[in-house]
């Protein structure tokens, strides 16, 4: 494992590299935590380059073709002869995963969406998203532990308090109001799946997977464990990712 920083719009970015082969880029979700991803990475670092990456946090705020750029310059980075990479994103490195596709496609070869939060498709979008308002004000009003209480969320999914407090600032509302602009990645010919957990039958993820595989017009399928069955699961979710990469290269 060799560890690099990249400079980019003022912000410092570190990425982690394990592993030889086709470069796989792993977007985390919530907290934009990279080092979720350490058991995944090594676990596929046998067939890619795996790369892993902290978001940034800018004290300008959240902003979701920030976040694609920064991934973009990571990728320059580590491949600057020929800067391309498979993708995999996850919650709402799934929604950043989408805006690199949307509007840097070169940079993409192969794309695989897991649960990303984009409410703002389902066919009953006003009630989840005012739902989300209610968390963020919340959140402003009584704190971190009265937000959290109102969704599914684990405190424990969260390195520490200040963790959970910059999420909920910051990251939660934007990406609950986030659309993606999925014509643009139908268009840019990028192999696409979308996924959902096997334990997640049914929710709001799961049913955000469906549709946007349906706009897609691409294939839509389960992966083992829940909302983070990378981590929980992660010695079936490893193969099972490695596999719909392999397929979609397929010609």
């Amino acid at each position: 494992m060799s560890t690099h920083t990249v400079r980019h719009e003022g912000a410092e970015l570190r990425y982690e590299l394990r592993g030889e082969g086709p470069l796989l880029v792993l977007i985390a979700g919530r907290g934009g935590d990279g080092a979720r991803y350490t058991r995944l990475a090594e676990r596929l670092a046998g067939s890619h380059a795996v790369l892993t990456y902290d978001r940034q946090r800018r004290a300008t705020g959240f902003d979701m073709g920030q976040q694609a750029r920064d991934t973009a310059a990571i990728i320059h980075a580590a491949r600057p002869r020929a800067p391309r990479a498979a993708v995999f994103g996850q919650g709402g490195g799934g929604s950043v995963a989408f805006e690199l596709a949307a509007h840097l496609p070169d940079l993409v070869t192969e794309l695989v969406v897991h649960e990303a939060p984009t409410i703002t498709l389902l066919p009953d979008a006003p009630k989840w998203l005012s739902h989300a308002r209610e968390v963020h004000a919340t959140h402003a009003r009584r704190g971190t532990a009265a937000a959290l209480a109102l969704t599914d969320i684990d405190p424990a999914d969260f390195a520490d308090q200040a963790e959970a407090d910059a999420f909920l600032a910051r990251e939660f509302l934007a990406m609950a109001l986030y659309t993606p602009d999925l014509d643009a990645v139908r268009r840019s010919g990028i192999p696409v799946v979308t996924a959902a957990g096997e334990k997640s039958r049914d929710t709001c993820h799961d049913q955000a997977a469906r549709v946007q595989a349906e706009h897609l017009a691409c294939r839509y399928t389960r992966f083992p464990g829940g909302h983070h069955g990378f981590e929980s699961d992660v010695d079936a979710f490893a193969p099972a990712l490695a596999t719909t990469l392999a397929e979609l290269r397929r010609p």
